[in-house]
């Protein structure tokens, strides 16, 4: 990955293409989670990548990865969205991506597994913004907490510490919850195993 992003800083289109393609879903997702509109989605993601392309000579590994980088640009875009469009953010939770089926292919299970995935994007809906986005960075983006920490601007401490709270409070509000509340008795872990699959 190193070799690829110098190459794009030398101007080699190709390298920034192949850049691209290695993170543009990631990209779109942890856009479309925040703005769940598919064409703002996809027109806030052509800008992230604009603004890399004409910003990568000055990226610097200091600690920071280039999909840390591209997440920086788009929280930020994401930022500038909602700021110049005096809009008040409205997350539709009806819009929560389709589940990852697990396991039998029944009908019945499908159906389960979308209820399920339903209920714990409705549960992450109502956690604060930076509960729910070091989540989103930590457990559907799989970012480390180093990463995780450039994006949200806080040090890894503070980060650790914010991850901590985060899942405790998701824990708490999925303890009420029908078909959640098992997977919150059974611990953190076993909710972090299901937000893997499940979002």
């Amino acid at each position: 990955m190193v070799e690829l992003v110098e190459r794009a800083q030398r101007g080699d289109q190709a390298a920034f293409a192949d850049l691209y393609d290695e993170h543009i879903d990631a990209v779109y997702g942890f856009v479309y989670r925040k703005v769940t509109h598919k064409q703002t989605a996809e027109d806030l993601t052509s800008d992230v990548f604009l603004r890399a392309f004409k910003n990568i000579d000055k990226f610097e590994y200091q600690g920071k990865n280039i999909r840390a980088w591209l997440f920086t640009i788009a929280r930020n875009r994401v930022a500038d969205h909602y700021k110049s469009a005096h809009t008040q953010r409205s997350r539709a939770v009806n819009e929560t991506p389709e589940v990852v089926e697990i396991g039998s292919n029944s009908p019945e299970r499908i159906t389960e597994g979308r209820v399920l995935a339903r209920r714990l994007g409705e549960a992450l809906e109502s956690l604060s913004d930076s509960h729910r986005e070091i989540i989103e960075l930590r457990f559907i983006h799989e970012m480390s907490t180093q990463e995780a920490a450039n994006v949200m601007g806080r040090s890894y401490e503070a980060t650790k510490q914010l991850q901590f709270r985060a899942l405790k409070s998701l824990q708490q509000k999925c303890r009420t919850v029908p078909g959640l509340a098992e997977f919150a008795a059974a611990g953190m872990a076993a909710l972090i195993n299901l937000l893997r699959v499940a979002l």
